[in-house]
């Protein structure tokens, strides 16, 4: 494939993609190579390369010193797939939920301090929620948002409760940094996450957090019914939605370490 027309003149962040996707191609090969095929000059293409190689998008061999694809970019391809596979499992994982809780189940990723709603499944008997896909709710005020922060390395969970803005949504919300950050001790030590008329009034939440393979929240899915009959069953939802994020994050390639 001869040099690509007008890449010397393009900007920064195409020239890049174009070096990793040649790169992707090729498995390993040299940065003089790249300029020569791509038609950048030697001291963009050395420079190119050298920050990827800094962001960790590219590796050298240390003998040869060509370049390949690095752990970055293997991450990021694990982290896509997970996605897709989410989608596409996450269906049938709430519709079981749904039939064995007689209530709605949802299941939602974060995104900033928000957590949206991308699939829901509801029972029979369930009630009608005004809850609908692609709908965010504050992380601080839902099930959902406390299982997926819970499920994250203590020190994250810090960080992002201490910049956080905890706006009080019903009288029940938690929003004191404090009482959030034991909230969620309490739900990491439990596996799943409660809310107790805390977004909307009326209705009350279970959740629990799901994992991808490496073990990083992706998402987290949720029992949600009228208040009353949701808080009464608290133990056997809670460890119903548990054992279900559980199943999802298995499928998903997760596997819990266990004690030595």
């Amino acid at each position: 494939m001869g040099p690509e027309r007008g890449l010397e003149q393009s900007g920064t962040l195409e020239r890049g993609l174009a070096v990793l996707e040649h790169v992707g191609r090729h498995q390993e090969i040299s940065t003089n190579a790249i300029a020569r095929q791509l038609g950048l000059s030697r001291s963009a293409a050395y420079r190119i390369v050298g920050t990827l190689k800094n962001l960790e998008y590219l590796e050298a061999d240390q003998v040869t010193g060509r370049v390949r694809l690095g752990t970055r970019l293997v991450e990021l391809g694990a982290r896509a797939m997970a996605a897709t596979d989410l989608h596409r499992c996450a269906p049938r994982y709430l519709a079981s939920l749904a039939e064995r809780s007689g209530e709605t189940t949802y299941l939602a990723v974060p995104d900033n301090d928000t957590m949206v709603y991308v699939a829901t499944e509801r029972s029979a008997s369930a009630v009608t929620l005004a809850c609908r896909l692609g709908t965010r709710r504050p992380q601080h005020a839902t099930s959902l948002g406390k299982a997926w922060l819970a499920a994250l390395p203590e020190a994250d969970r810090l960080e992002r409760v201490r910049r956080m803005r905890l706006d009080s949504l019903t009288l029940k919300t938690i929003v004191d940094p404090h009482r959030l950050l034991d909230e969620l001790a309490k739900t990491s030590r439990r596996g799943w996450a409660v809310d107790e008329v805390e977004n909307e009034p009326d209705v009350g939440c279970v959740a629990a957090a799901v994992r991808d393979h490496s073990g990083r929240p992706i998402a987290a899915i949720s029992i949600a019914g009228p208040a009353p009959r949701v808080l009464r069953r608290l133990d056997e939802l809670g460890a119903s939605v548990a054992g279900t994020a559980a199943a999802l994050s298995l499928r998903l390639g997760y596997v819990r370490s266990r004690p030595a």
